[in-house]
């Protein structure tokens, strides 16, 4: 019966590569396969984990060390350390964009100190809602490895340009410097976002947990980026030397995982699950093996419950932060301490956020949210606009309209809490569920969609950011 298999598409080459006189196994053959218990498999893994009776073992690769779960943990870091290191760096824009003359006062900003954080976060949404467009549009006739290398090159020679500037003195055009700052952070962040896509594709294609370590890779970035803010802070008082070390720090990172990604390339565990991302003994047979497409639509129908969520989640954060939020100033800013001055917002807004979104993630571990739950991660997400009044409520200066009403350094590192725990919590719900809303050959394209998702969200909230703070 084997005999009469017909050879399709993906089989004539493994066919051929058998000398033309070897048929490929029917489903029919694969259901006669020998399980090894766990106890059976040796520790160097090299015993067959699945093995046809009376033919030659089948190895199931293995992610040795776990090398490949570790480099999405980083990639996790590195697609949203662009974004991470250039909005955390709040005292050197600052400093860069003060009042030369009568120096820097927290309660009397100038124009471009209270306006950098609301076009920053236009600047970056909108380039990188449309990289992610062109991308859907492009992936397909790029290699993965081409442009996921390209995109990382990109933001590596990108944030070198960056940190070019940093010594240069630009208090005779800080309009000038402005517009070229605004510029670097369109085309880092539109790279990164190309990056992003990528690198979220390829996470769907693996195991689940994979996804995890990616998405809590990417609560890292922040703590990371917050974290050696503060430390560079502490190690210099001068805000262009602090700059110098931070950026710098943050290319060693991106040249580590260049490394690593490309390392990656040659894992045998990578590459097996990019052929085979939800290998089934009983299917020989695929959608795409018939060349059958499927509409972005139809993919999104089936998912569409997580996409709207993480836009939410994104829209909601990206309208308070870091736009609103930095501008609060501690009750006791004039007394002249440190702590209420220089470290506030590093600590109270940007090291809080990013620990307490890493929390969620982590929490979402323990107490999942499974594929059965998708209207009540949705319906939380929607409720999250809460926070956006309260926080402007908090003590902003400068304002002109609203009164402060949580002037308590308490109720805003509390409100900040509150945002950072259920953004980490809802989104890292919404992508878990993602894998078991589409078949496996779905889930790369179900990937990309989700981050189009994310990123129309950011986009909403980063112009809603910028009428935020002129409502202050």
């Amino acid at each position: 019966m084997a005999d009469e298999v017909p050879t399709y598409r993906r089989h004539l080459s493994t066919s051929l590569a058998l000398g033309g006189n070897q048929r490929p196994r029917s489903s029919e053959n694969d259901r006669d396969a020998r399980l090894f218990a766990a106890d059976e498999v040796s520790a160097s893994a090299e015993e067959p984990l699945l093995s046809p009776e009376g033919d030659q073992p089948f190895v199931l690769p293995v992610d040795r060390y776990s090398f490949v779960k570790n480099v999405f943990f980083l990639l996790g870091i590195v697609v949203l350390l662009p974004w991470n290191f250039l909005a955390t760096a709040s005292d050197y824009w600052m400093y860069k964009f003060r009042n030369v003359t009568s120096g820097s006062d927290p309660l009397s900003r100038t124009s471009l100190q209270t306006h950098f954080f609301g076009a920053f976060a236009v600047s970056s949404t909108v380039p990188s809602l449309l990289a992610v467009l062109l991308a859907t549009l492009v992936n397909d006739r790029i290699r993965q490895e081409v442009r996921n290398v390209l995109s990382l090159c990109l933001c590596l020679v990108l944030m070198a340009a960056v940190m070019a500037f940093v010594q240069v003195d630009t208090d005779s055009w800080q309009d000038g410097f402005f517009v070229l700052s605004m510029v670097l952070i369109v085309l880092v962040n539109g790279f990164s976002s190309w990056l992003t896509m990528g690198i979220t594709g390829l996470a769907a294609r693996l195991p689940s947990d994979y996804m995890h370590n990616y998405v809590i890779g990417m609560a890292v970035a922040g703590v990371f980026a917050a974290g050696l803010q503060v430390v560079t802070l502490l190690g210099h008082t001068n805000p262009c030397v602090a700059a110098l070390a931070y950026f710098g720090c943050a290319l060693v990172v991106l040249l580590v995982s260049l490394l690593c990604f490309m390392a990656m390339q040659s894992s045998e565990f990578f590459q097996y699950c990019l052929k085979n991302p939800q290998r089934s003994m009983q299917a020989m047979i695929s959608y795409e093996d018939l060349e059958i497409s499927v509409s972005p639509l139809v993919v999104f129908r089936k998912m569409w419950m997580q996409g709207t969520s993480s836009a939410l989640v994104f829209g909601v954060s990206m309208m308070v932060f870091p736009a609103v939020t930095v501008l609060v100033v501690s009750q006791n800013v004039l007394s002249g301490s440190a702590w209420t001055g220089r470290f506030f917002i590093p600590v109270c807004n940007y090291l809080l956020f990013n620990l307490g979104d890493l929390s969620g993630r982590v929490a979402c571990a323990w107490l999942p949210l499974d594929e059965k739950r998708g209207k009540l991660v949705l319906s939380l997400s929607a409720g999250r606009l809460v926070f956006v009044p309260l926080l402007m409520l908090c003590n902003a200066q400068p304002r002109h309209y609203l009164p402060v009403v949580f002037g308590s350094d308490v109720a805003f590192v509390v409100l900040i809490a509150g945002l950072a725990v259920s953004n980490g919590y809802l989104y890292s719900a919404a992508m878990q569920q993602l894998p078991k809303k589409v078949e496996g050959y779905l889930q790369e394209k179900a990937g990309f969609l989700m981050t189009l998702c994310t990123m129309v969200g950011l986009c909403v909230g980063s112009f809603f950011s910028v009428i935020l703070v002129k409502l202050l």
